[in-house]
């Protein structure tokens, strides 16, 4: 399954339709029994199209997530996720710390960041 889905979303990467084919991917990626590897295989393919190939905006792909699946845990995942990392590792020391900080009160992960 994970193979198939890798060669799908090589073969899509031009496409006209991005999140047409992106849908696509996400149905297949629900059918992996594991839930791990199916999370992580969705957070991997949404970097790819989101932050990777920058054919696929992020709100689109949240809101395609949020109508694909709605409620089911796997789809809760933000696209945004890959950014936030990047921030991190871009970060100065001081930036770091504060936001260190600020692990220890924020309720969500972006109000650490914000």
């Amino acid at each position: 399954m994970l193979t198939r889905l890798v060669q799908l979303a090589l073969r899509w990467i031009f496409s006209d339709q991005p999140l047409e084919h992106l849908e696509r991917l996400i149905a297949l990626i629900d059918q992996i029994a594991d839930r791990d590897t199916a999370l992580q295989s969705l957070e991997s393919l949404l970097r790819y199209d989101v932050q990777g190939t920058q054919r696929v905006e992020e709100d689109d792909a949240r809101r395609l997530l949020e109508q694909t699946a709605p409620g089911d845990p796997i789809m809760q995942i933000r696209p945004h996720r890959c950014r936030l990392r990047q921030q991190i590792q871009e970060a100065d020391a001081e930036t770091l710390l504060e936001w260190s900080d600020r692990i220890l009160t924020a309720e969500t992960p972006e109000a650490v960041f914000h």
